[in-house]
């Protein structure tokens, strides 16, 4: 992997508020890596989130995010965090203020704005009184191939919030829409990823800021946030068992890996 790439690692299934990540668990994972030379700009965690549809009202959990974050400072990695989509605006606000979150991972909102579902402000689809996405008109995909998508999930028995594999199956329909209809797909996600950059995670201007690291260094390549701190004597193949051992193993029922 190039130096220049941007290396994101995980600790704990997204499955919600069971199996929640725990600081002891994401210093193991760094420290492992950061002994072996190995320095990941983002981590990412199972701190209350779900991939798809959020419909939990407690969702991501700030506070043992930011304990998490916190502890890990020391080697400069910064937060991802996944299934971002759904929460709402005043919560991603507490993320952006709370924690050392700088990615956020917003597929579905994306994919729903995308297609014409209708939204709620902060990308959350809204579902009509029987549980099914409310398709607008003149926004998104096409009336005939939105109706083609849907009948194929009910053949499928595909749950809403699991609507993001029907990307891979209708891939080449979604790219031959009309080109007025792709224009209008791409504008819809441009207004939002805007909105949510500027209004909720606080970037505006930000881009100056990366323009400025980039020409004090140099170089496109800025290396890692931080150096070798761990000794790799203290974490050969034997300690790391040994380690392991303590941290606990009880997570509950299966999660989710799928980005």
């Amino acid at each position: 992997m190039p130096t220049w790439a941007g290396y994101e690692t995980e600790v704990g299934e997204i499955k919600g508020k069971s199996g929640l990540s725990t600081p002891d668990e994401a210093l193991f994972l760094i420290k492992g890596l950061n002994a072996h030379g190995i320095h990941p700009d983002w981590i990412a965690l199972n701190n209350g989130t779900t991939h798809g549809i959020e419909a939990s009202a407690t969702g991501i959990q700030v506070g043992l995010t930011a304990r998490i974050h916190e502890a890990l400072a020391p080697y400069g990695i910064s937060g991802a965090q996944h299934g971002t989509s759904g929460n709402s605006s005043e919560k991603l606000r507490e993320i952006a203020a709370k924690t050392a979150t700088t990615k956020a991972n917003v597929a579905t909102a994306l994919q729903m704005i995308a297609w014409g579902v209708a939204v709620n402000d902060y990308g959350n689809a809204i579902m009509d009184a029987a549980g099914a996405f409310i398709k607008e008109p003149d926004k998104g995909l096409d009336d005939a191939l939105w109706a083609e998508m849907v009948a194929y999930a009910d053949g499928k028995a595909i749950k809403a919030g699991d609507y993001k594999k029907l990307n891979c199956v209708f891939e080449r329909k979604l790219l031959a829409q009309p080109a007025a209809v792709r224009a209008r797909m791409v504008d819809a996600v441009a207004e939002f990823v805007y909105g949510l950059l500027t209004d909720v995670f606080n970037a505006a201007g930000t881009g100056a800021l990366a323009i400025e690291e980039l020409l004090a260094a140099g170089t496109y390549d800025l290396g890692p946030k931080a150096g070798r701190i761990e000794d790799p004597a203290a974490w050969t193949r034997e300690k790391i068992l040994e380690r392991a051992a303590s941290l606990s193993g009880d997570k509950g029922p299966e999660g989710d890996f799928d980005d």
